[in-house]
């Protein structure tokens, strides 16, 4: 029988102290798949003046074209880009990253968020990897394409125009280079870019609760002001957001519990604005509005009962979720490059860790083959043990 364990989402932790998040490293992914390590070429930069929105910019505009990328041939919650990113940082250093998990800020939404969402709309399918002392979370591909495939093919569903028209405020709010940069007929042009969701710049941000130290690896909208050439510029970055109009009491409180799962995003990794656009019924922009990470608990405090203490409960919880997944999950001291693989899943109020054992259907990919490790990574970690 392998090692199972449970984690209750009433679960708290007195460990709060954070460590301030650090980027070590970026890479881009393109539309064709292709992982550039140390490549900037897919950072965006903000650019949306307020004479813009008198335009009343149609967020529907070019649905028709859009290029859906998470289909069978392209996995967007792979590590791989992550770990190729992490072999050459600790090439460069000459040793290994001392982090206990490594993962995606996503996933690690997803894990703090289970404590606070219905199930239905956060499903959390995901897969752990003990390897070299540390643990690898990846989520289940097929979660995440399911999505994308069903309002792939209808996209005259409300439920596709919201997904597209999240990508549509993204290009018509950013451009691929710094303005000085940028031609006029670029400019006038942006509301025709055509759109795909392939193209992204992630960063890998080192930080951590409590006695855990943890890299996430987090998809950045883009620069809000200028880029600096320091291998840190995460004061720098800003997140993109968009949403239906704010009319209602109702509308308010919908809002609030959306801007908490953003500055949850944004406070994992230290990305200090989120930027909000306004939708109409009719799909059209129609405001823009800013906000600072640190004012988002102030705002939900003053404004929603029901949220006083949602963010310092969230805080709480990540930190009783690392404490008990650290501890669940024995490390395997006498052959640390040997590969473990658990389910981690959520169900009846509660986080459930189960080992995968030889036999199971997805114990060769997990353990033996690439499907959470790239072999290339596993082979590094086994070098730099041969040099001690």
């Amino acid at each position: 029988m392998g090692l199972t364990a449970n984690l209750f989402v009433q679960k708290r932790s007195n460990a709060t102290a954070l460590k301030q998040p650090k980027e070590i490293g970026h890479y881009s992914r393109t539309q064709d798949n292709e992982f550039l390590v140390n490549d900037s070429s897919r950072l965006a930069y903000y650019y949306l003046p307020d004479t813009d929105l008198d335009k009343r910019l149609d967020l529907l505009s070019g649905i028709k074209k859009f290029k859906e990328c998470n289909t069978d041939d392209f996995d967007s919650t792979t590590l791989h880009g992550l770990l190729s990113t992490l072999i050459e940082y600790e090439k460069r250093k000459g040793k290994k990253t001392k982090v206990d998990i490594i993962t995606f800020r996503g996933i690690m939404r997803k894990l703090i968020s289970s404590a606070f969402d219905s199930p239905q709309f956060n499903v959390v399918n995901l897969r752990v990897v003990s390897f070299d002392g540390q643990l690898f979370i990846k989520e289940l591909k097929d979660a995440s394409a399911t999505e994308a495939s069903s309002i792939n093919k209808n996209r005259e569903s409300m439920q596709a125009k919201a997904y597209y028209s999240g990508y549509k405020f993204e290009t018509l709010a950013t451009l691929s280079q710094p303005l000085p940069l940028v031609s006029r007929t670029t400019l006038e042009k942006r509301p025709k870019r055509l759109i795909n969701n392939g193209d992204q710049y992630i960063s890998l941000v080192r930080t951590g609760i409590g006695k855990c130290k943890i890299l996430l690896g987090a998809e950045v909208d883009c620069i809000f002001d200028f880029k600096e050439d320091s291998d840190d510029n995460l004061k720098h970055y800003a997140e993109l957001k968009c949403t239906t109009m704010v009319n209602t009491v109702a509308d308010a409180h919908k809002f609030e519990r959306k801007l908490f799962r953003t500055w949850l995003q944004c406070f994992l990794v230290g990305i200090n604005r989120i930027i909000y656009g306004f939708r109409d019924e009719h799909f059209l922009l129609r405001s823009v509005e800013e906000f600072t990470t640190a004012e988002v608990p102030v705002i939900l405090k003053n404004n929603n009962p029901q949220m006083q203490t949602s963010c310092v409960d969230a805080i709480k919880w990540y930190g009783a979720f690392t404490e008990w997944l650290l501890s669940s999950i024995p490390l395997d001291n006498e052959n640390p490059t040997a590969v473990k693989a658990y389910r981690l899943i959520f169900e009846n109020n509660h986080l459930k860790l189960s080992e995968i054992e030889a036999g199971d259907e997805e114990y060769a990919s997990i353990v033996e083959g690439e499907a959470v490790l790239s072999n290339s990574f596993k082979e590094w970690r086994k070098s730099l043990h041969k040099q001690d």
